[in-house]
């Protein structure tokens, strides 16, 4: 590569918030063990030498689907954080926290829109929606409503709240929306659950 070599663009990709969950696989001549060992400890998902065994190759990718469907196990559930924090997912785990920690601090805000969490995480609409959908499977709008229903659901069920207020507290402006997306999401009533 002319401007940089795989290995420092490795760290490039790797030291981003904004790619750090693409999986690379390093197919290179270097063969001595202080590169791959470098390749490795840089975030490689894989490390492979040229000429590669084609058996070798699909071991490592489904080693790397493996990966995602852990991905997808410790970030799809809205309920459930905090994360016990994992060196294989610290900077995946710092995302979703700084992402959920915006969504739960503009929780009562119904206006509150994807441009508005691009702004405050300093990321871009297409690399915020390809990372979250990655990591969760979720699209952002999917998971901010399953997020806010979580929220109504522990108020109804740990206060005296009633369903309109436990709906507005959400983010919820309209009772019939918010009572249909409710059941939709934990097939029960909200009314069912509500103390008062």
């Amino acid at each position: 590569m002319p401007v940089m070599d795989g290995i420092q663009m490795l760290g490039k990709v790797k030291d981003d918030l904004r790619t750090s969950h693409i999986p690379v696989v390093m197919l290179t001549a270097k063969a001595d063990v202080a590169s791959k060992l470098e390749g490795l400890e840089r975030g490689a998902d894989a490390y492979i030498t040229k000429p590669f065994n084609k058996e070798e190759l699909l071991v490592q990718m489904r080693s790397l689907v493996e990966l995602r469907r852990k991905l997808l196990e410790r970030y799809a559930p809205v309920a459930g954080l905090p994360l016990p924090q994992e060196s294989d997912f610290r900077k995946e785990d710092v995302f979703i926290k700084k992402v959920r920690d915006v969504m739960i601090s503009h929780l009562t805000d119904d206006q509150f829109n994807i441009q508005g969490l691009c702004l405050e995480i300093a990321m871009s609409r297409s690399q915020l929606y390809r990372k979250f959908k990655y990591l969760t499977d979720r699209t952002i709008i999917e998971y901010q409503r399953s997020l806010r229903l979580h929220k109504a659901k522990e108020l109804l069920l740990g206060s005296d709240v009633t369903v309109s207020e436990a709906a507005y507290r959400t983010g919820f402006k309209n009772i019939s929306h918010f009572s249909k997306a409710f059941n939709r999401e934990f097939n029960v009533n909200p009314s069912d659950i509500s103390r008062k």
